[in-house]
């Protein structure tokens, strides 16, 4: 009777109809008591053990944390969570940090024909990975690890500038620099707006000294906003420090033989504006200590080769770059 039973319950249900996926709906809840309990189970969400402080970049420790594994070289990247940069980059998206590009927005129809093809977009979106060329950075060598720092593992790095890239992208025409230096309008009148770009009130440049004059920040930091890294000059890094007795004896020595002003920061400290004078040739009159410079090349406070008027180098030849 059993037998019976079954094979008339099966004949009323291909007499309905049913088709494989009405199959599966109906009988799937029974058929999931017959399998395995790991097999019922959901695969575990990946949980990075690493701390959110630990920098994974410039190493190649850290790969599982953004490949499911090891990719090769040329294959398959394996990326976690279906490749959303959002959450494999998650410690830059959670942080109040301003990043200099917005991410996650589709570019406008005018910019998109304008973007190459070496910088990619994913599902037609700007991403972390559009700029920045992940897996160079994926690296245990030392001296490979300090030009990716460098260049902040940007695609197509060395650049020329820290804006290179950025043109590749974006109409230069329509970014125009802004100028800090170029104090002085038609009719030869300071810009006071200029002015405030470095000063906190615009200074008196008849009567104001270099410890007079109130500063937004420190003279190094407001140079970099435009000027970009120190280091690309081995020297400027090396003497943003305290001058040692022997050069502070010589720049006072020099301000004397030349009657000028190599001025130190509040600390006693070498800044930018020590050797090069940020202002326009004009805005402080030419009388006084404070203007040498504003017309030589380089903004060189001294003329011709700066570096000897403080340092005794006896031979030149040996630096090249100095010439």
């Amino acid at each position: 009777m059993k037998a019976l039973a079954t094979i008339a319950f099966i004949i009323a249900i291909f007499s309905m109809g049913c088709t494989d996926e009405t199959l599966d709906t109906r009988f799937g809840k029974i058929g999931s008591r017959f399998t395995s309990k790991s097999e019922q189970e959901a695969p575990k969400p990946f949980v990075s053990e690493v701390a959110n402080t630990t920098d994974i970049h410039y190493s190649a420790k850290y790969c599982t944390e953004c490949h499911v594994s090891v990719p090769p070289k040329r294959g398959p990247q394996f990326l976690r969570y279906g490749g959303d940069f959002k959450l494999l980059c998650r410690c830059h998206y959670n942080t109040s940090e301003n990043y200099i590009h917005p991410v996650d927005l589709e570019p406008s129809q005018d910019l998109k024909p304008r973007i190459p093809s070496e910088l990619p977009l994913q599902d037609g979106k700007v991403t972390c990975a559009t700029c920045h060329e992940m897996v160079i950075q994926c690296t245990d060598n030392p001296t490979e690890r300090i030009f990716l720092k460098e260049e902040k593992f940007l695609r197509g790095a060395p650049h020329k500038n820290r804006t290179s890239l950025c043109f590749k992208c974006h109409n230069i025409a329509e970014y125009k620099k802004f100028n800090p230096h170029q104090q002085l309008n038609e009719k030869k009148q300071i810009i006071a707006a200029r002015c405030l770009y470095c000063h906190d009130e615009v200074p008196d440049e008849q009567r104001a000294n270099y410890e007079d004059v109130k500063l937004l920040g420190k003279p190094e930091v407001l140079c970099l906003g435009c000027h970009g890294r120190i280091s690309v000059h081995q020297w400027h890094t090396r003497h943003l420090r305290k001058p040692p007795f022997e050069i502070e004896k010589r720049i006072k020595e020099l301000r004397d033989q030349y009657d000028i002003i190599l001025p130190l920061d509040p600390d006693g400290n070498i800044t930018c504006s020590t050797c090069h004078n940020p202002h326009q040739k004009g805005v402080i009159p030419d009388k006084r200590v404070g203007a040498k410079g504003a017309g030589e090349k380089f903004r060189h406070r001294l003329t011709n080769n700066m570096c000897v008027k403080c340092h005794p180098m006896q031979d030149l030849s040996k630096y090249p770059e100095l010439l």
